[in-house]
């Protein structure tokens, strides 16, 4: 542990190095998530604000109305995905076995390139 201590107190530009290129792997990494989540939240400002303007007696209940809907839509997509994900799978798999099945019948041992 006293080895440790040492080398960063010795070392201090390279630990301030280090925490810099990792804020900028975790800045690109988490970039788009940002994109989506600021995205997000301006279709609901822009949602609300529509339908404060067209209602405003009505908004809260047009607006509780649109998220049930797209929580809705998210879900199904979820359960789409989820699907599209199994078939995936099952295609490789039969992709696996062809070419298994292709390499034993050309006389090359499987999974050798």
């Amino acid at each position: 542990m006293e080895v440790i201590w040492s080398s960063i107190n010795t070392h201090q530009f390279a630990v301030v190095a280090i925490v810099a290129v990792a804020l900028i792997v975790i800045y690109f990494l988490f970039k788009n998530l940002i994109k989506l989540a600021l995205l997000f939240l301006l279709v609901m400002i822009l949602a609300g604000g529509y339908f404060y303007l067209a209602a405003p007696k009505k908004s809260p209940e047009d607006l509780n109305r649109a998220i049930e809907k797209t929580q809705e839509q998210t879900a199904e997509i979820i359960d789409k995905g989820k699907v599209a994900y199994e078939k995936g799978k099952e295609v490789v798999q039969r992709g696996k076995e062809l070419t298994d099945r292709f390499g034993k019948v050309i006389g090359g041992s499987p999974g050798r390139e």
